[in-house]
């Protein structure tokens, strides 16, 4: 079949790109990929801010600020005259409401969040 017969039953030419096209076509996707696949995620996570329900009570700031100069649960405890399991406590509870799972995630989000 010659290329006037697929040009006369409607098939259109192939452009040939240029540079400047390939890079138009790069930014478009990239905008799409941030308006389609992170936006969405970063809309529905919200860490930074700490409902009302989730602020941190005095005591667990208190723990936090020990955990950051890097003392240990026993040290913690014996600062603050509680047991152990009273400093365990309050920092489980600061890892849920940070969202995090251990001391030094807890230490880091708090910091960058402004709360120590």
């Amino acid at each position: 079949m010659s290329i006037s017969r697929i040009l006369a039953a409607g098939a259109a030419p192939t452009a040939v790109h240029r540079p400047a096209d390939i890079e138009e076509s790069r930014t478009a996707l990239k905008q799409d990929v941030v308006q389609v696949a992170l936006l969405p995620v970063l809309k529905k996570n919200c860490r930074n801010r700490l409902s009302k329900a989730q602020t941190l009570s005095e005591k667990e700031l208190e723990v936090l600020r020990w955990a950051r100069a890097g003392k240990t649960v026993w040290e913690i405890s014996m600062i603050r005259n509680v047991s152990e399991a009273t400093v365990k406590f309050h920092l489980r509870n600061i890892y849920h409401k940070l969202g995090v799972s251990n001391r030094a995630h807890a230490v880091g989000e708090a910091v960058n969040r402004g709360l120590v």
